[in-house]
């Protein structure tokens, strides 16, 4: 492998969502050339209607040497109230949900939410990214000497120099790379996660209410065991909880219209772990892709984020001819496998001892901050 990267030997990112934007954005501003691969259509890429919020917290350092400067005081536009201005040290209330009393505060530097929908937007409105729609993965070559190629399900075909998989939970290239060790995990949790719209009144209420304008947590201890399959059973089990709980939990879910769809996500994990590489010519990146995290801690997108900006860095010094891809991309992987497997383990762990929230365990009080 040539130790530069040159207009005609191209990263191939394959996912676009928003580790695989953010990287985009990272190698165009690094001038390292590429294309982004997303899988669905342009319209449906666009439109797509699910949204959750997520806690960028450490990883802000990371994103913002990802994105231009001229973005950097926009940020806000990209987080769940554009409205509110993070402090760089929040108080996150966690509540007995079936008293209402406050059990903790948790102290959260940068304790910013970003909306996922309008992340994704933030970082393709305006970029002028090389992205391809549509482009569904069927095979990676990975073993030709020199370069790597992608065919897709539209009989296209691509070549570069190296791929970085970003390509979600479902990650083809994860496939491709680790072969019947790329399976997820399945954990025994299960997560019903919806954002609600509300008439003005309800929704004042809703706020006035809440012990932090953004966000808090409430636990109950009652545990259930229970078969939601149907989603009018799900709103129907979620009203009933929801009920016996304090304020302003319980309004905000008997308030819900009789039509509201309530996903379900079935948790799952994947840890990563030492692989062929090919001489650096693929490698992954991203929560989703590379970790499958539980999502009690909050780490991925943080995670996600600093992948893309540690992948820029050891692109950059290839480009640069400082380091031959190789060498680069083992570098990133000997920092980023153990930290990925490092969060599994904690976010496990966490997990696990959030079934009964209501004590005053370390690892608990730990919570969404950065593993060690």
């Amino acid at each position: 492998m040539a130790a530069t990267i040159t207009a005609t030997r191209r990263v191939l990112v394959v996912g676009g969502g928003n580790c695989g934007l953010a990287l985009a954005l990272g190698l165009q501003k690094a001038r390292i050339p590429y294309t982004l691969f997303e899988r669905d259509g342009e319209g449906d890429f666009l439109n797509r209607s699910r949204d959750w919020d997520m806690l960028l917290h450490w990883g802000d350092e990371y994103l913002r040497k990802l994105i231009p400067k001229r973005l950097h005081g926009r940020l806000n536009e990209a987080t769940v109230d554009p409205d509110y201005n993070f402090k760089s040290n929040e108080r996150l209330p966690q509540l007995d949900a079936d008293t209402g009393e406050i059990m903790r505060y948790v102290e959260m530097p940068l304790l910013t939410r970003m909306s996922r929908k309008r992340l994704r937007m933030f970082l393709i409105r305006e970029q002028n990214l090389n992205i391809k729609f549509g482009k569904r993965v069927t095979r990676a070559d990975l073993d030709s000497t020199d370069e790597v190629s992608l065919d897709f399900e539209d009989g296209s075909r691509v070549q570069g120099a190296c791929i970085i998989g970003c390509d979600g939970s479902r990650s083809r290239m994860r496939d491709f790379l680790c072969g019947a060790k790329a399976k997820p995990e399945q954990v025994d949790l299960t997560m019903i996660n919806h954002v609600a719209r509300y008439p003005a009144k309800v929704a004042k209420t809703i706020r006035m209410q809440m012990h932090h304008p953004i966000v808090q947590l409430g636990f109950s201890k009652e545990q259930v065991a229970t078969l939601l399959a149907d989603s009018q059973e799900r709103l129907r089990y979620y009203r009933e909880r929801a009920s016996k709980l304090c304020e302003p939990y319980r309004t905000a879910a008997l308030a819900l219209t009789d039509n509201e769809l309530l996903p379900v996500d079935r948790e799952q994990q994947w840890s990563p772990f030492p692989w062929d590489n090919r001489g650096g010519k693929v490698t992954l990146a991203g929560d989703a892709d590379i970790r499958c995290f539980l999502v009690n801690r909050g780490q991925g997108l943080k995670n996600a984020v600093k992948d893309a900006s540690e992948l820029v860095d050891a692109l950059t010094a290839v480009y640069k001819g400082q380091k031959c891809l190789e060498e680069a991309i083992a570098s990133y992987e000997a920092e980023m496998i153990p930290r990925g497997a490092n969060e599994i383990r904690l976010t496990q762990l966490v997990a696990e001892k959030r079934r009964d929230m209501k004590n005053n365990d370390p690892m608990i009080l730990k919570g969404l901050q950065k593993a060690e």
